[in-house]
């Protein structure tokens, strides 16, 4: 253990028995990581998806399942945690070194509220009870910039910015030494993402927090971190002071993370005229569609009311009519690929599964191949969903845990009859699998809980490419994605709409992606359409504050622009 630091990874080895993983020798996963970090330190473990980087920080937490095999020395404050086995770690976890968790939106129990749980967590651990583990609540909710109530919420109550920060308060409950922080940020906007960063910034330094930040996004590690740690194949390849590494990558491989993040400073591209049909009609043409939050309510009912509610002012149930999404008009053509951006809760998403015709459509035209969609049934739409498919925000919701992913990809072949055998349907699953950058030898037979996120995604997009729709709906498709995945499937998506004239409408909060694929750029916030153009115009010549903002806010792989301070 070296002096004066906070944690220490001496020689750490993961292994895992061959039988978990469909093989026949253990899975050396992590292999001789060294990695040290000071108190108030932030290191940013950055690599692709399947590295180890998660595998890592559970070893150092010892919450590894009992098919894993540990070896090496994880020192906290001069304590090897994993000598003691168990028993030794115990007392340590959450008191010394704590955890956030990837996935804010299922961290927390639905049914009980924040304060419920903070309190839980520091009763058990003995550090307050009754009146002052409540009382210790509240402050800790505080420090995370929690509005007064909070503890009395449930989850569903608060917004994803807001369950992150009361996962980063429950966290920080035990006063822990060490915050180990897995993809803290995937799945929020960029104004929010830039908000928790700059949370746990401030933490650190007024803490004298020890912060490691598991993260695909290079531009998160510029933004937040003072050291960085690139891993691949389970080892760290290169480590370094942020400003020297991100100047002078010394390794290929971070070279190459680093040629595959799109910049905004690079954005030169106009719009591909070769890639868009304007002969032919749109492939989709949106006219000043409205829904209201009222019709979402009713939608999600399982049946109206059998009697009239019991009104205390009103003698008629009173009706939300206030507008999810109001008079929003899109189009998109053969070839074209429109990205929608805009903080979430915006509408985006919303405007989709109207699209998609899940969600009742109040007023306005929604036009799919010249065929009008908004008072369609479900018999009438069935032709059409072979060629709209749509590629959902989170995988883990997505797939069903039951079904391997050869039999995730192959269920639309045989929903819409497609292949005239189950020899063929394998071979077209096959070969979009391949497509996703997964091999079907190693893929095909596994299931949901074998896959980590970024891969259960690309199963998800291959899914949904198995048919060769004419119209994609993509919400966050590469979200969980690392960077050089992330950019192999949207070149992919760019090589198909070309190839096969297929038109791509994809929600994104990543300002990056949109400028370096999207030949058009529609800006929402609040349910409207602010500001729409060619990406050049729309980040080089903003015309309204709040697209600015939404700039200001993306993280850049430029370690000097917007640094959190």
């Amino acid at each position: 253990m070296i002096q004066g630091s906070a944690l220490e990874l001496v020689d750490l080895n993961v292994w895992f028995d061959p039988r978990d993983q469909r093989g026949d020798k253990p899975i050396h996963t992590v292999k001789d990581v060294c990695l040290k970090v000071a108190p108030g330190e932030r290191v940013g473990l950055v690599g692709e998806s399947g590295c180890g980087k998660t595998t890592t920080i559970l070893a150092a937490m010892g919450l590894l399942p009992a098919s894993a095999t540990v070896g090496g020395e994880v020192f906290v404050d001069g304590v090897d945690l994993i000598a003691g086995g168990e028993a030794g770690i115990r007392p340590h976890r959450w008191t010394d070194v704590a955890m956030v968790f990837q996935g804010a939106m299922s961290a927390f129990n639905p049914v009980k509220t924040i304060g419920w749980q903070i309190r839980e967590a520091l009763e058990v651990h003995r550090i307050a009870r009754g009146r002052g583990a409540a009382d210790r609540t509240r402050e800790l909710l505080d420090l995370v910039d929690l509005p007064s109530g909070t503890d009395a919420r449930y989850p569903h109550q608060l917004s994803g910015g807001m369950k992150q920060r009361a996962v980063i308060a429950m966290a920080l409950a035990c006063e822990p030494k060490v915050l180990l922080a897995d993809e803290p940020t995937t799945a929020l906007d960029v104004v929010v993402q830039d908000q928790v960063l700059r949370l746990l910034v401030r933490l650190s330094t007024e803490l004298g927090l020890a912060l490691v930040l598991v993260t695909h996004d290079l531009g998160v590690v510029a933004q937040a971190c003072t050291r960085a740690a690139v891993m691949r194949d389970g080892v760290i390849v290169e480590d370094g002071l942020v400003d020297d590494l991100f100047r002078r990558p010394a390794h290929p491989y971070t070279r190459a993370l680093f040629e595959a993040t799109p910049n905004l400073a690079d954005v030169r591209r106009a719009v591909d005229a070769e890639a868009i049909d304007s002969t032919v009609g749109p492939l989709l043409e949106v006219s000043e569609l409205r829904v209201t939050y009222g019709d979402l309510a009713r939608s999600r009912r399982r049946r109206p009311f059998s009697r009239t509610p019991v009104a205390a002012t009103a003698e008629v149930p009173v009706v939300d009519t206030s507008d999810a999404v109001a008079n929003v008009s899109m189009r998109v053509g053969e070839g074209e690929l429109v990205a929608v951006v805009g903080q979430s809760g915006c509408g985006k998403t919303t405007t989709l599964q109207a699209i998609l015709g899940m969600q009742p459509v109040r007023s306005g035209s929604i036009r799919i191949d010249g065929v009008e969609t908004t008072r369609l049934g479900a018999r009438a739409w069935r032709p059409l969903r072979r060629n709209v498919q749509m590629i959902y925000q989170d995988p883990y919701e997505a797939l069903d845990g039951r079904l391997r992913v050869e039999d995730t990809v192959t269920e639309p072949l045989l929903v819409h009859r497609i292949g005239a055998s189950r020899g063929e349907r394998r071979a077209l699953a096959a070969e979009s699998l391949r497509e996703v950058g997964l091999d079907p030898d190693l893929f095909a037979g596994r299931y949901p809980h074998e896959l980590s996120g970024g891969q259960r995604q690309r199963v998800a997009i291959a899914a949904s490419l198995v048919l060769r729709p004419r119209l994609l709906l993509a919400d966050e498709p590469v979200s969980m994605l690392d960077v050089s995945v992330r950019t192999g499937v949207l070149e992919l998506l760019d090589r198909l709409r070309r190839e096969h004239r297929m038109g791509i409408l994809m929600i994104t909060h990543d300002l990056s992606t949109a400028a370096a694929y999207a030949d058009r750029i529609i800006v929402m916030r609040n349910g409207r359409v602010v500001e729409s153009g060619e990406p050049w115009q729309i980040v080089n010549e903003p015309a309204e504050e709040y697209t600015r903002q939404l700039l200001d806010s993306v993280p850049s792989p430029d370690p000097q622009r917007h640094r959190a301070s």
